[in-house]
């Protein structure tokens, strides 16, 4: 009977680490692309978005990238495409880029793509331009 119990409890807990273990929810991050990926679906009608500061954008962006601060689109401001087309939005840290990611979707926007840091941008073949 001892031997049983012991059993269960192994089993049991052996069943709730699978069950808790972390699943790949790739919502809200970018999952593995290229910039020609991107650079195809902003050919195609959908827009890569700059999510900081004028100033920041000023001193160097990634190209072809429009600039729509996060503070704006907090208080309103959407980017000018169709809610069915593929956005593409990134910052300095990514920080900004998820914030602008919520309000987005919120807002109805159903292909958001949040790229995260500008750094990454670059990582994947983006080119900064001044």
């Amino acid at each position: 009977m001892k031997y049983i119990i012991i059993a269960a409890v192994i089993v049991l807990g052996l069943g709730g680490l699978i069950l808790m273990s972390p699943k790949s929810d790739s919502s809200n991050s970018a999952p593995s692309l290229s910039i020609q990926s991107v650079q195809k679906d902003v050919a195609a009608g959908g827009q890569l978005i700059d999510v900081r500061t004028a100033a920041e954008y000023a001193a160097g962006h990634i190209d072809g990238a429009i600039n729509l601060p996060v503070e704006a689109i907090q208080a309103g401001a959407m980017p000018a495409v169709a809610k069915t087309k593929p956005v593409y939005v990134y910052c300095h840290s990514g920080n900004r880029s998820a914030q602008a990611t919520l309000v987005l979707k919120a807002a109805g926007y159903r292909y958001i793509t949040d790229l995260g840091a500008i750094s990454h941008v670059q990582s994947i073949g983006g080119i900064i331009k001044k």
